[in-house]
C-alpha cells in the first residue's frame, strides 16, 4: 500500500500544478473571456476582495481575480486574510445568477490549490455549496465543483473530514453511474484525490459502491487518474471481482507497451499494480486472462515479464516482483507451475531482487 501511495502522491502533486492552468483556461469559452498575460500583485487582490464583499464582481474584474490566485500562493494568503471574503464567495456561489456562481467557485477551486490552511478555510465556509451543486445541471460548474472537491481533498486532511462528513463520496458515487463523458474526466479527478486522501477513513461498502460504478461506466481510458483510482481500488479485496471487467484492457496495453521499451512508467505501475491486486485471490480462469490470453503465446508473457524486471525505473520493477510473489503464492498450483515456467526463462531473480531492494 505504501508504494502505491507514493506513486500517487507524485501523480497528485503533478495534478495540483497542472489545475492552476487548467481551471480557468477549461472555462474561458463559457464566460467568452479572452487570455490575458499579466502579473497580479497582492495589492490587487485586496482591491478585489474588499470590493467583492460590497458586491459582486462584474465578470473582468472576477476573470482577473481569478488569474491572480493561479499566479501565486501569496495572492492566496493574500486574499483569505481580508474578513469575511469566503462568505462573499458563498454568496455568490449560492445566488441565482450563474455566471457569478461559476466564478466565484472557480476562485475557490484555486485558493483550493494554496497550501493546508487554505484548503481547510475553504471546506469550512464552501463545502456544503459546492456539493449541492453536483446535482447542478449546469455543466462547467459541475466540472469546477468537482475539480475543487478533488484539490481540498488532496490538500487538507481536515479538507477531506469535512467533505466526507457531508456525503461528498455519495454524490461522486452517483456522478460516476449517471454523468456523460464530458463530465466523467472531472469526475475521476475528484473520486482519485478523495479515495486517495481518506483510504482509512472510507468503508468497503462505499470502496465497493465506487468500484461498481466504475464497472459500470466501462471504465477503461488509458490515462493516469483512471488507471490510479482502479489501482487504489484494487487494494482493498472487495473491490476485486468489480475490477475484472478491466483486466483484458490491462493485459493488451501492457504488452503494447512493450514494442515501446515500457516507456509510459506511471500508467504502466498502475497496471502492474491492479493485476499484482486483483489476481492474488482470483479463480484460476480469471488470472488466465493474463497468463494464458489466447492473443498471446507463453513466449510473449516470457518477454513481457524480462522487460519489466529490466526496466531502468526501480519502481517497474518492484511492482513486477510483487505480481510475480502474488502469482507464485496463488492457491492455484496449476498458477504456481506456470509461473515456475516463466521464472526459469528470467535472468537470476535473487539479482534482480538485491538490485531492485536494496
Amino acid at each position: 500500500m505504501e508504494i502505491i501511495r507514493e506513486r500517487l502522491r507524485e501523480a497528485i502533486n503533478i495534478d495540483r500544478k497542472e489545475q492552476r492552468a487548467i481551471v480557468v483556461n477549461k472555462n474561458r469559452p463559457a464566460l467568452g473571456e479572452c487570455i490575458e498575460n499579466a502579473s497580479y500583485s497582492s495589492v490587487f487582490v485586496t482591491e478585489m476582495a474588499k470590493k467583492l464583499k460590497k458586491k459582486t464582481l462584474n465578470v473582468n474584474d472576477y476573470r482577473r481575480l481569478q488569474n491572480a490566485l493561479i499566479q501565486s500562493e501569496l495572492n492566496i494568503e493574500t486574499l483569505l486574510k481580508v474578513d469575511n471574503i469566503l462568505f462573499a464567495l458563498a454568496r455568490d456561489i449560492s445566488g441565482n445568477n450563474p455566471i457569478s456562481q461559476l466564478n466565484a467557485t472557480n476562485c475557490c477551486c484555486n485558493i483550493a490549490l494554496g497550501n493546508t490552511k487554505a484548503c481547510t478555510a475553504v471546506a469550512k465556509h464552501i463545502s456544503p455549496y459546492i456539493i449541492t451543486e453536483c446535482e447542478s445541471l449546469n455543466r462547467p460548474l459541475l466540472e469546477v465543483c468537482l475539480w475543487t472537491i478533488g484539490n481540498l481533498s488532496s490538500g487538507s486532511k481536515k479538507a477531506f473530514e469535512i467533505l466526507h462528513a457531508q456525503k461528498c463520496l455519495q454524490y461522486i458515487i452517483i456522478l460516476m453511474h449517471e454523468c456523460d463523458n464530458n463530465i466523467l474526466p472531472s469526475v475521476i479527478y475528484a473520486a482519485l484525490h478523495y479515495i486517495y486522501s481518506g483510504f482509512s477513513s472510507i468503508t468497503e461498502t462505499e470502496l465497493v459502491e465506487l468500484a461498481e460504478a466504475c464497472k459500470n461506466k466501462n471504465l477503461l481510458e488509458k490515462n493516469s487518474d483512471t488507471l490510479w483510482l482502479l489501482a487504489l481500488l484494487s487494494s482493498n479485496i472487495a473491490c476485486s471481482k468489480s475490477l475484472y471487467y478491466v483486466l483484458p484492457s490491462i493485459v493488451d496495453f501492457l504488452h503494447q507497451s512493450a514494442s515501446n521499451n515500457f516507456s509510459n512508467t506511471t500508467l504502466i505501475a498502475a497496471c502492474l499494480r491492479i493485476l499484482a491486486n486483483v489476481l492474488s485471490n482470483a479463480s484460476e480462469e480469471i488470472v488466465n486472462i493474463f497468463l494464458k490470453n489466447p492473443k498471446y503465446s507463453h513466449l510473449d508473457v516470457q518477454i513481457l515479464f524480462r522487460g519489466l524486471l529490466s526496466h531502468y525505473h526501480k519502481y517497474i520493477r518492484k511492482e513486477t516482483i510483487w505480481l510475480l510473489g502474488n502469482l507464485y503464492n496463488h492457491a492455484s498450483s496449476n498458477i504456481n507451475q506456470t509461473i515456475q515456467d516463466i521464472i526459469s526463462f528470467l535472468p537470476p531473480l535473487e539479482e534482480i531482487i538485491a538490485s531492485t531492494m536494496g
